[in-house]
């Protein structure tokens, strides 16, 4: 089978950038205070003598709460004397543990707010790169303060965005004058053919009905090219969409074709939600359905069938049909423009119909799979989200 088209993979879990700021800062503080109290430890110890006096040692007080008469080291109730060289080493371990901890809580919280403050301008600059992904090219940051690695990177965002936006208006004007002015001629093409063909008289019919024929599929190429060029620079507005009832449409507007062509259709549409424009859907089901139709044999079958997969998380559209034997080394060009099995726009088909079924698809978040059939023909399956995105 198969090319496949996905969005963005899953990720793997991991801290947010302030969280893992703040915790290396905390660590670096605990290792700094840490290497401090050794020092002090180290020092403290290989004093040679500190004249200490002798005490009597209250034991009710723990082992570190001596009773002496001097008053100078009495503290309220509690009456703390220091014997030895082991007693003052013990008590400051013990002061300097509580001292560090609670530097550590202090500095951990001061590191958060500081990381915080630092990454906020990162934030803008994701929030205005989600917006462009969405295809809203005119928000800008417009990041101010001091010239620094993320102003100047925000300024080079802002730069990018305008010379996007610039160039998307400037594809979308070309696209407009471009609609216009292939489709005028070729609608008065297709004008004079139909008036001429009207006519009582002598007119040699079969060639102006290849000419019109010829003006038809030139009037599909055009439209379809510039579907194509919509879809690439348009807005996409995605809602929870019934893919079922979209299918359903374009199935009751293709009968008159099922029925000159003497195809068999069978259907199974169970309801299917999926999160998308729902003009795009109803675009997507049309041009795979047209292309069941047109790549088929007189005679053949279509099978058409949405549902609900992976436990109501993605909808499911397949579209399968009769036909020629398809190589499974021209399924990976199927989806490129002017490809079709016979070539390079072979027949009297231009090769866009799965290559804008491919955009809409990348479009929409999903994933398109195309596979042959062991007996001919082809069977392509549409996976789509059926839920927004997680943020």
């Amino acid at each position: 089978m198969i090319k496949s088209f996905s969005s963005l993979g899953h990720r793997q879990q991991r801290f947010t950038a302030r969280t893992r700021l703040a915790f290396w800062y905390a660590l670096l503080m605990i290792l700094c205070g840490g290497v401090l109290l050794t020092l002090i430890m180290l020092f403290i110890g290989y004093v040679p003598d500190y004249g200490f006096n002798s005490g009597t040692v209250d034991s009710t007080q723990g082992p570190l709460v001596i009773a002496v008469d001097d008053p100078e080291i009495v503290t309220g109730d509690v009456k703390i004397a220091v014997k030895s060289q082991a007693d003052l080493l013990t008590l400051l371990l013990q002061v300097s543990i509580i001292a560090l901890i609670g530097l550590v809580v202090l500095s951990s919280v001061a590191a958060w707010l500081l990381a915080g403050r630092m990454l906020k301008p990162l934030a803008a600059v994701n929030e205005a790169a989600k917006l462009a992904a969405d295809g809203r090219l005119d928000h800008r940051i417009g990041l101010t303060g001091p010239h620094d690695e993320i102003t100047e990177l925000a300024q080079t965002f802002d730069e990018m965005l305008e010379n996007l936006e610039r160039s998307t208006a400037a594809q979308r004007r070309f696209t407009a004058n471009a609609s216009h002015e292939l489709r005028t001629p070729l609608a008065t093409t297709r004008a004079i053919l139909d008036v001429q063909l009207s006519k009582p008289g002598a007119v040699d019919r079969e060639v102006l009905q290849k000419l019109q024929r010829v003006n038809e599929r030139s009037i599909r190429t055009v439209e379809s090219l510039l579907d194509l060029a919509e879809l690439e620079v348009g807005r996409v507005e995605p809602t929870e969409c019934d893919l079922s009832s979209a299918v359903a449409a374009v199935l009751r507007e293709c009968q008159p074709e099922f029925a000159e062509r003497e195809l068999t259709v069978e259907r199974e549409l169970a309801p299917t939600t999926a999160f998308g424009d729902e003009r795009l859907f109803h675009q997507l089901a049309q041009n795979l359905i047209q292309n069941a139709i047109q790549h088929n044999i007189d005679g053949g079958s279509v099978t058409v069938s949405t549902r609900m997969r992976d436990g109501g998380t993605r909808a499911e559209l397949t579209v399968q049909n009769t036909g020629e034997k398809i190589d499974a080394a021209q399924l990976g060009q199927l989806t490129e423009p002017f490809k079709t099995t016979k070539g390079r726009t072979g027949g009297t088909n231009r090769g866009l119909g799965l290559s804008i079924v491919s955009a809409i698809v990348e479009r929409s978040n999903g994933s398109l799979d195309l596979a042959a059939n062991d007996g001919g023909g082809l069977r392509v399956t549409v996976t789509l989200p059926s839920q927004a995105p997680a943020a």
